[in-house]
C-alpha cells in the first residue's frame, strides 16, 4: 500500500488550506451501481445527502458520491497477524440494508475499496485522480440499525487462494511439481 507522489508531498508540506476527502465503495453482484460515499468534511462541500463527481480511475469520469459521515478504520497487521478494519456509516442505513436483502441468496462477499483525494479549497473541479486506491476488502460483518451501520471489513482469506487445482490455483501441480512431491 503506497501513497502517490502529490500526497506524500501534501502531507510533508504541512498544508492547511487543502482537504482530504476519503470516498467509500461498497459492492455486490446484486447491486446495478456500487455504492459510493464521500466523508464530508466540515461540510465544505455540500449537505448530506448532497452528491459530488469525483473520478475512480486516472483521467476517468466523475461518478456520483453521496455525501454522508462515516470513519474508517483500515486492516493492518501486527505481531499476530492480520488485523480487521472497520467501518461505521451514519444515517444510511436504508442503502445498506437494501444492500443486504439483496446479498441473500448469493454465493458472493460483499466488496469494499476506499480513495483519498487531496483537493484544494474551490478546486474540486481539477480532481482526475484518487491520490490513494485500495480495493479488494471484503466486508466479513454487518450491523444495521436506524442511526448507523457497522462493519468489519479484511483482506480475503489467503488459505483459500492458493490452491492446487481450479480457477483459484496460483501454483498448479503440472507447472510446479516440487511443491508437491
Amino acid at each position: 500500500m503506497t501513497l502517490s507522489r502529490a500526497l506524500q508531498e501534501a502531507y510533508a508540506s504541512g498544508d492547511e488550506d487543502g482537504i482530504e476527502i476519503t470516498t467509500l465503495e461498497i459492492d455486490h453482484p446484486s447491486l446495478d451501481v456500487a455504492i459510493r460515499l464521500a466523508a464530508n468534511v466540515d461540510s465544505l462541500l455540500g449537505d448530506p445527502g448532497d452528491t459530488i463527481g469525483l473520478p475512480i480511475a486516472g483521467g476517468g469520469p466523475k461518478v456520483p458520491h453521496l455525501l454522508c459521515a462515516f470513519t474508517l478504520v483500515r486492516p493492518g497487521a501486527d505481531q499476530d497477524g492480520p488485523t480487521d478494519g472497520k467501518i461505521q456509516i451514519d444515517n444510511v442505513s436504508d442503502l445498506l440494508h437494501d444492500l443486504l436483502k439483496g446479498v441473500i441468496g448469493y454465493d458472493a462477499p460483499i466488496t469494499v475499496g476506499f480513495r483519498q483525494y487531496r483537493v484544494m479549497p474551490g478546486q474540486l473541479d481539477a480532481v482526475s485522480a484518487p491520490d490513494e486506491d485500495i480495493a479488494g476488502l471484503q466486508m466479513t460483518t454487518v450491523e444495521v440499525d436506524a442511526n448507523r451501520s457497522e462493519g468489519t471489513i479484511a483482506w480475503p482469506d489467503g488459505r483459500t487462494q492458493n490452491v492446487p487445482t481450479g480457477p483459484n490455483a496460483f501454483f498448479s501441480r503440472s507447472d510446479y511439481p516440487g511443491l508437491f512431491s
